[in-house]
Protein backbone atom coordinates (compact mmCIF):
# COMPACT_ATOMS: atom_id res chain seq x y z
CA UNK A 1 0.00 0.00 0.00
CA UNK A 2 2.80 2.33 0.54
CA UNK A 3 3.83 2.18 -3.03
CA UNK A 4 0.20 3.23 -4.12
CA UNK A 5 0.28 6.38 -1.47
CA UNK A 6 3.35 7.10 -2.82
CA UNK A 7 2.35 6.51 -6.23
CA UNK A 8 -0.73 8.86 -5.30
CA UNK A 9 1.85 11.93 -4.17
CA UNK A 10 3.54 11.72 -7.31
CA UNK A 11 0.62 11.74 -9.21
CA UNK A 12 -0.48 14.80 -7.70
CA UNK A 13 2.54 16.52 -8.35
CA UNK A 14 2.50 15.42 -11.91
CA UNK A 15 -1.03 16.33 -12.50
CA UNK A 16 -0.06 19.91 -10.89
CA UNK A 17 3.35 19.81 -13.45
CA UNK A 18 1.05 19.50 -16.54
CA UNK A 19 -1.74 22.01 -15.16
CA UNK A 20 0.68 24.41 -15.27
CA UNK A 21 1.82 23.65 -18.87
CA UNK A 22 1.62 26.02 -21.97
CA UNK A 23 -1.72 26.57 -23.83
CA UNK A 24 -0.73 25.17 -27.15
CA UNK A 25 -2.02 21.68 -28.20
CA UNK A 26 -0.16 18.86 -27.19
CA UNK A 27 0.51 15.79 -29.65
CA UNK A 28 -2.71 14.48 -30.43
CA UNK A 29 -3.71 11.43 -28.08
CA UNK A 30 -6.50 8.90 -27.69
CA UNK A 31 -6.92 8.09 -23.90
CA UNK A 32 -9.88 6.70 -24.76
CA UNK A 33 -8.90 3.76 -26.63
CA UNK A 34 -5.94 2.71 -24.75
CA UNK A 35 -5.74 -1.24 -24.09
CA UNK A 36 -5.94 -2.77 -20.90
CA UNK A 37 -1.93 -4.10 -20.30
CA UNK A 38 -1.43 -7.50 -21.19
CA UNK A 39 -1.11 -10.01 -18.52
CA UNK A 40 2.10 -11.17 -17.48
CA UNK A 41 0.75 -14.85 -16.78
CA UNK A 42 0.31 -14.62 -13.66
CA UNK A 43 -2.79 -14.67 -11.37
CA UNK A 44 -2.06 -14.38 -8.64
CA UNK A 45 -2.67 -11.23 -6.10
CA UNK A 46 1.15 -9.68 -5.92
CA UNK A 47 1.87 -10.10 -9.91
CA UNK A 48 -1.85 -8.35 -10.30
CA UNK A 49 -1.21 -5.71 -7.98
CA UNK A 50 1.98 -5.05 -9.68
CA UNK A 51 0.43 -4.84 -12.96
CA UNK A 52 -1.77 -2.56 -11.09
CA UNK A 53 1.01 -0.87 -10.15
CA UNK A 54 2.31 -0.09 -13.68
CA UNK A 55 -1.09 0.95 -15.01
CA UNK A 56 -1.39 3.41 -12.31
CA UNK A 57 2.31 4.76 -12.81
CA UNK A 58 2.24 4.89 -16.29
CA UNK A 59 0.47 6.09 -19.22
CA UNK A 60 -3.28 6.75 -18.27
CA UNK A 61 -2.29 8.70 -15.08
CA UNK A 62 -0.08 10.72 -17.58
CA UNK A 63 -3.46 11.14 -19.92
CA UNK A 64 -5.44 11.91 -16.58
CA UNK A 65 -2.78 14.66 -15.55
CA UNK A 66 -2.48 16.06 -18.85
CA UNK A 67 -6.61 16.16 -19.26
CA UNK A 68 -6.50 17.50 -15.77
CA UNK A 69 -4.61 20.34 -16.89
CA UNK A 70 -6.38 20.86 -20.04
CA UNK A 71 -9.49 21.54 -17.69
CA UNK A 72 -7.92 23.93 -15.38
CA UNK A 73 -6.53 25.73 -18.45
CA UNK A 74 -9.57 25.71 -19.94
CA UNK A 75 -11.56 26.87 -17.31
CA UNK A 76 -9.57 29.98 -16.49
CA UNK A 77 -9.99 30.80 -20.05
CA UNK A 78 -14.06 31.11 -19.49
CA UNK A 79 -14.67 30.02 -22.39
CA UNK A 80 -17.51 27.56 -22.00
CA UNK A 81 -16.65 25.32 -25.76
CA UNK A 82 -12.80 24.33 -24.98
CA UNK A 83 -14.04 23.96 -21.03
CA UNK A 84 -16.28 21.67 -22.68
CA UNK A 85 -13.64 19.64 -24.60
CA UNK A 86 -11.11 19.34 -21.97
CA UNK A 87 -13.95 17.86 -20.14
CA UNK A 88 -14.29 15.34 -23.04
CA UNK A 89 -10.92 14.47 -22.95
CA UNK A 90 -11.06 14.04 -19.16
CA UNK A 91 -14.04 11.82 -19.31
CA UNK A 92 -12.07 9.74 -21.87
CA UNK A 93 -8.66 9.64 -19.67
CA UNK A 94 -11.03 8.42 -16.97
CA UNK A 95 -12.57 5.78 -18.87
CA UNK A 96 -9.40 4.62 -20.47
CA UNK A 97 -8.10 4.41 -16.87
CA UNK A 98 -11.18 2.28 -15.79
CA UNK A 99 -10.68 0.22 -18.76
CA UNK A 100 -6.82 -0.82 -17.89
CA UNK A 101 -7.98 -1.55 -14.64
CA UNK A 102 -10.79 -3.69 -15.16
CA UNK A 103 -8.30 -5.41 -17.36
CA UNK A 104 -5.99 -5.98 -14.70
CA UNK A 105 -8.39 -7.17 -12.13
CA UNK A 106 -10.01 -9.55 -14.52
CA UNK A 107 -7.14 -11.84 -15.07
CA UNK A 108 -6.74 -12.09 -10.76
CA UNK A 109 -7.20 -16.33 -9.87
CA UNK A 110 -8.98 -15.31 -6.53
CA UNK A 111 -12.41 -13.75 -6.64
CA UNK A 112 -11.96 -11.44 -3.69
CA UNK A 113 -9.01 -9.69 -5.80
CA UNK A 114 -11.39 -9.65 -8.94
CA UNK A 115 -13.71 -7.86 -6.57
CA UNK A 116 -11.67 -5.21 -5.13
CA UNK A 117 -10.30 -3.99 -8.88
CA UNK A 118 -13.69 -3.79 -9.91
CA UNK A 119 -14.47 -1.46 -7.28
CA UNK A 120 -11.57 0.38 -7.72
CA UNK A 121 -12.70 0.86 -11.51
CA UNK A 122 -15.97 2.25 -10.19
CA UNK A 123 -14.57 4.09 -8.10
CA UNK A 124 -12.66 5.80 -11.02
CA UNK A 125 -15.25 5.38 -13.50
CA UNK A 126 -17.79 7.39 -11.19
CA UNK A 127 -15.23 10.43 -10.81
CA UNK A 128 -15.89 10.61 -14.54
CA UNK A 129 -19.38 11.07 -14.05
CA UNK A 130 -19.50 14.07 -13.00
CA UNK A 131 -16.01 15.33 -12.66
CA UNK A 132 -16.79 16.80 -9.03
CA UNK A 133 -13.61 16.40 -7.57
CA UNK A 134 -12.47 19.29 -9.54
CA UNK A 135 -15.67 21.40 -8.21
CA UNK A 136 -14.18 24.84 -7.13
CA UNK A 137 -10.72 24.05 -8.53
CA UNK A 138 -9.49 26.72 -10.75
CA UNK A 139 -5.73 27.01 -9.43
CA UNK A 140 -3.40 24.65 -9.34
CA UNK A 141 -3.06 25.52 -5.57
CA UNK A 142 -5.92 23.87 -5.22
CA UNK A 143 -5.84 21.11 -6.73
CA UNK A 144 -4.04 18.92 -4.37
CA UNK A 145 -6.51 19.56 -1.59
CA UNK A 146 -9.17 17.95 -4.35
CA UNK A 147 -7.03 15.65 -5.49
CA UNK A 148 -5.18 13.73 -3.02
CA UNK A 149 -8.60 12.39 -1.09
CA UNK A 150 -10.18 11.05 -4.37
CA UNK A 151 -7.14 9.49 -5.82
CA UNK A 152 -7.12 7.55 -2.02
CA UNK A 153 -10.71 6.55 -2.57
CA UNK A 154 -10.06 5.00 -5.84
CA UNK A 155 -7.34 2.83 -4.62
CA UNK A 156 -8.87 1.96 -0.84
CA UNK A 157 -10.09 -1.12 -1.86
CA UNK A 158 -6.66 -2.57 -2.38
CA UNK A 159 -5.25 -1.49 0.84
CA UNK A 160 -4.68 -5.23 2.11
CA UNK A 161 -4.74 -7.23 -1.03
CA UNK A 162 -1.48 -4.66 -2.57
CA UNK A 163 0.35 -4.18 1.05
Amino acid sequence: MRRFLTAVLVATALLGASACGADEPGPASSPGTAAAPAPTGSTGAKAVCAEFDKVFNGKARTDLATAIGGVLTARSGKDAAKTQAAETKLREALTALDTQIAGVGAVAADPAVKSAFDQVAANVRQSGVDLAFLEGVSKLSELEAKLTPVLLSWIMPLAKICP
